[in-house]
């Protein structure tokens, strides 16, 4: 199971009450600016809370929304030009969707999840603004993670048969998958992310019923698994980004949100910390990333990490806590449960 519904819950509750590179964040020493501030707009509908966001290479962004309410729409879309101007979106017509995971590549993003005890999987394709469905590998009941580089793309889901979950592989941008591989070692996990850094080689980071954390890297497509140790400050890692064998991600560690790197995959780590609760990291870089989340006060929270350099960004007309992110190759687009947001990473900053 995903963790994005449980941030859309909170975020429901609060309603009603960044490649290449190293990471230059450090833990001390980080120069802090803040910058000019950024408008939200309210989502397209407000009966549906927008739960995921993707951005494409070609920086259009998706943001979708699904309910399992009966009165009224079951599930929402909205898409982003570059330029940050959203849109309606169509998507298929289907009964009680639920959407946890959106992967994103040059020109088209997997939205995954489930729908009728089985896999739910469509196709975002950027350049005619549309969502298609697509075959998900079969046997599954609901996907929990997705993951794409260039028409590379891997999904983990839950099996009909087993209590473990299952790593499937795609080299056509998900028209086609492999037969799924059982993933024993995560028998009753919830799965928090996922992230190639090439072809075969995978990072998993998962919890237990025991709500420990697990984290594991295969370099032969799901074939084989191999346990990474992580501190033991840290008790979650979601927001994956691999390259290579190099990786970031977003942890919590002592309890505070922090910004995680390795470049040994996942052999050992680095952790800066983050001034407020983040919710989600996206990058375009290891070195340029955007977290997303909330203050002390729950108020919505956005900082843009180039460079060495944290950046503030004074938020308007974002009412609640900004629940996801993800980036293309300029732009990224942020969610909140009724709010979408465009941030360039061109903007300027003073200090």
């Amino acid at each position: 199971m995903s963790s994005a519904p449980i941030r859309v819950r909170k975020g429901l509750g609060l309603v009603m009450a960044l490649g290449v590179g190293a990471l230059l964040l450090a833990s001390c020493g980080t120069k802090h600016v803040t910058i000019a501030h950024l408008n939200g707009r309210p989502a397209l509908s407000i009966s549906v809370p927008l739960s995921n966001v993707g951005c494409t290479l070609s920086d259009v962004c998706v943001a979708v929304g699904t309910s399992s309410a009966s009165a009224g729409p079951t599930s929402v879309g909205e898409f982003a030009t570059p330029n940050g101007l959203w849109s309606n979106l169509t998507l298929p017509v289907t009964t009680s969707p639920l959407v946890t995971s959106t992967a994103c590549s040059s020109s088209q993003c997997l939205i995954g999840g489930s729908v009728s005890g089985r896999d739910l999987l469509w196709r975002f394709d950027a350049p005619s603004h549309s969502v298609t469905i697509v075959n998900p590998p079969p046997g599954g009941n609901g996907v929990r993670a997705l993951t794409c580089s260039a028409l590379n793309c891997a999904l983990i889901d839950t099996s009909t048969r087993s209590t473990a979950p299952r790593f499937g592989f795609s080299a056509d941008g998900g028209a086609t998958w492999s037969n799924p591989l059982a993933m024993s070692w995560a028998s009753g996990d919830v799965i928090t992310s996922l992230s190639c850094g090439a072809v075969f080689d995978c990072v998993v980071s998962a919890l237990t019923t025991q709500h420990q954390l697990q984290v594991f890297v295969t370099h032969d497509d799901g074939e084989s698994w191999t346990a990474r140790s992580t501190p033991r400050s840290w008790t979650t890692l979601s927001s994956l980004s691999c390259d290579n064998l190099r990786c970031v991600g977003l942890a919590t560690v002592n309890g505070t949100s922090a910004i995680v790197r390795t470049n040994t995959f996942a052999r050992t780590w680095s952790s800066a910390p983050l001034s407020q609760h983040a919710n989600a990291l996206a990058c375009v870089t290891l070195s340029s990333c955007v977290a997303v989340g909330q203050d002390a006060k729950s108020s919505p929270w956005l900082v843009t990490i180039k460079s060495g350099t944290t950046s503030s960004t004074r938020l308007r007309y974002v009412p609640t806590p900004l629940l996801g992110v993800a980036c293309g190759s300029k732009v990224c687009g942020a969610i909140g449960v009724t709010t979408v947001l465009t941030v360039p990473l061109t903007l300027k900053s003073s200090t």
